[in-house]
């Protein structure tokens, strides 16, 4: 009895190591929380050609929309955390949404272990062409001569698209008018018709608009020029340092998987976007390959949810 007992506890203590050493020994499903098509999604697919051989297993993406991204992230914060059900979110569903939606039942700082950024998407700050300011320090100087007076478009209220229109308001000190749509496409369409004068977000065909003098990009949404488009300055260079937002991709686990899992995971993922034809590809597809570790990517989430936290409380936003 006493050695049946011993041998149970023993096969207890391994089994989550010997679980990591089989690891993946079938198929590993990835929920994206949107609907088919997203960036992620697109993203994700390009990666996984190149991750599958190595791992000896395919990678099943799946998608579960519903309340902001919400429902898929629950999912995967209650799903078995055996490394098989994992969750590619952007940059909301670990940092923004939880000051949104109080009752989405998780906190995405604990309840899932971080794995890595695949990919970020950068941001830009765009402007109609007639408004009378060519430059982001004109257009600041602008709004601070007629508060309240200039506009910009985002795709909903606690989008990224707007939270960046509030930061970009206290980072220069300008007070500007939010007019939520129901998409970013009609967000742009909006941009295009002058009905609003600004849009922080991306573009499709952004640089072919601008030549054909349908849009002004003023300077990337980040203290650094953007690889996508390293001929527009940065933030920074127009004389907001402190001001940053884009929409990075992260893949995360369930929290309680064991850490060998977490690491084979990102040791993979890491080689496939340091690979240079990688980087290339994604770059033409707009997004820039990160492959950071997984204490970097819970370390970035803190930060960015603490920033979030305060300016959505700071501007009492609030989503019905």
């Amino acid at each position: 009895m006493v050695r049946f007992v011993f041998l149970f506890v023993v096969a207890l203590l391994a089994g989550p190591a010997a679980h990591a050493a089989d690891y993946p020994a079938k198929p590993i499903r990835v929920i994206v929380p949107y609907a088919a098509g997203s960036t992620g999604e697109a993203a994700l697919r390009v990666i996984a050609n190149a991750v599958e051989p190595k791992l000896g297993q395919p990678i099943v993406i799946e998608s579960r929309p519903g309340a902001a991204g919400n429902l898929g992230a629950a999912f995967v914060a209650k799903a078995d955390p055996d490394g098989y059900t994992l969750l590619l979110g952007a940059t909301n569903n670990f940092a923004i949404n939880q000051y949104l939606y109080p009752n989405i039942g998780f906190d995405p700082l604990t309840a899932f272990e971080p794995i890595g950024i695949l990919v970020d998407l950068p941001f830009f700050i765009y402007a109609n062409p007639q408004l009378p300011a060519k430059t982001l320090t004109e257009v600041i100087a602008l709004a601070k001569q007629k508060p309240g007076t200039l506009n910009y478009a985002s795709s909903g209220i606690g989008t990224p698209m707007h939270l960046g229109g509030v930061l970009l308001g206290r980072v220069a000190g300008i007070e500007m008018t939010h007019v939520p749509y129901r998409s970013s496409a009609q967000s742009v369409a909006a941009l295009l018709a002058g009905d609003v004068q600004f849009y922080i977000g991306t573009v499709p065909g952004g640089p072919q608009l601008e030549q054909d003098n349908k849009l002004r990009i003023l300077s990337s949404a980040g203290p650094r020029r953007a690889p996508t488009l390293p001929r527009v300055q940065s933030a920074a260079e127009a004389g907001l340092p402190n001001f940053e937002i884009s929409n990075w991709w992260a893949l995360v686990a369930p929290k309680g998987t064991p850490q060998p899992v977490v690491d084979a995971l990102s040791r993979e993922l890491r080689a496939a976007l340091a690979d240079q034809a990688m980087k290339d590809r994604l770059l033409q597809m707009n997004m820039v390959a990160i492959g950071n570790r997984p204490q970097e990517l819970a370390e970035q989430m803190k930060r960015e949810a603490g920033i979030w936290r305060d300016v959505i409380k700071a501007a009492n936003i609030t989503v019905n």
